[in-house]
């Protein structure tokens, strides 16, 4: 085994921590593993599914070991050029915005499916900002919000109209989660994903318990780390030593 491949949101990203101290850094220190981390604060599982099929393509399953974190039910993603961009209940609840500079600009944002690289910003900005300035969108740009407006009101009114709306999300989490579980077992990948309250505690009020789905059936408990909260809003350095411990431990029991 050479690479420990990672993908998640925040709570997997590390959020503001430094790298050093996100568990998925402390986890491949452990196993003595290059790491590969792919996670985005605040990506969708739709992200994470794509994003994941597609880098793990480049990778060999005998050589690199899968750790997935989950996320929220409620977030969504855009593939646009060559990019995952995430909306997330703070966005398409709000139904007047117009401006995703918020999208580009931060460091570990967004993501792509085309390449095990990491994202260069400066790429990005010469793309969408001329010289570079926020103040200054570029047509690219123009066109960008666009996209994510209209995709911002789709939503916007899914979750305005949809009696089940935390339930087909929720739903469809799941079902993500079943179709990656099955992309690993087939590629031969040695795998965990970690939970953190998302698939088998869901916390959004109104979702209903996750095993009145009948896909349900299809996760397989051996391939997850079950992860009650002891954070308060994310993972401190602290606890992402705690979390790396249990990941370590679920792989070598």
């Amino acid at each position: 085994m050479k690479n420990l491949y990672v993908n998640g949101c925040s709570f997997t990203a590390g959020h503001v921590l430094k790298e050093e101290e996100s568990w998925p850094y402390l986890l491949a220190k452990k196993l003595n593993l290059n790491l590969i981390k792919h996670a985005r604060n605040g990506q969708s599982f739709d992200s994470i599914f794509l994003n994941t099929i597609s880098h793990l393509s480049e990778l060999d399953p005998k050589d690199t070991l899968v750790v997935i974190g989950t996320t929220w039910s409620t977030r969504f993603s855009v593939l646009y050029d060559d990019l995952t961009i995430n909306l997330t209940p703070g966005d398409y609840q709000k139904k007047k915005k117009k401006h995703f500079h918020d999208k580009l600009g931060g460091k570990d944002r967004i993501g792509s499916p085309y390449s095990l690289e990491k994202i260069n910003y400066n790429d990005i900005k010469e793309k969408y900002y001329e010289n570079g300035k926020i103040d200054l969108p570029t047509e690219e740009k123009i066109k960008f919000d666009e996209v994510l407006t209209q995709a911002n009101r789709y939503y916007n009114t899914l979750f305005k109209y949809d009696d089940n709306f935390f339930k087909n999300q929720h739903l469809k989490l799941i079902s993500k989660v079943v179709s990656l579980q099955c992309f690993l077992e087939h590629k031969n990948f040695k795998f965990r994903f970690v939970d953190f309250e998302n698939v088998l505690q869901p916390s959004v009020e109104g979702l209903r318990k996750w095993e009145e789905f009948s896909i349900h059936k299809l996760i397989e408990d051996k391939n997850f780390v079950y992860l009650k909260r002891f954070w308060k809003s994310h993972p401190n350095s602290e606890d992402c030593i705690k979390i790396s411990e249990a990941v370590y431990d679920s792989i070598n029991r």
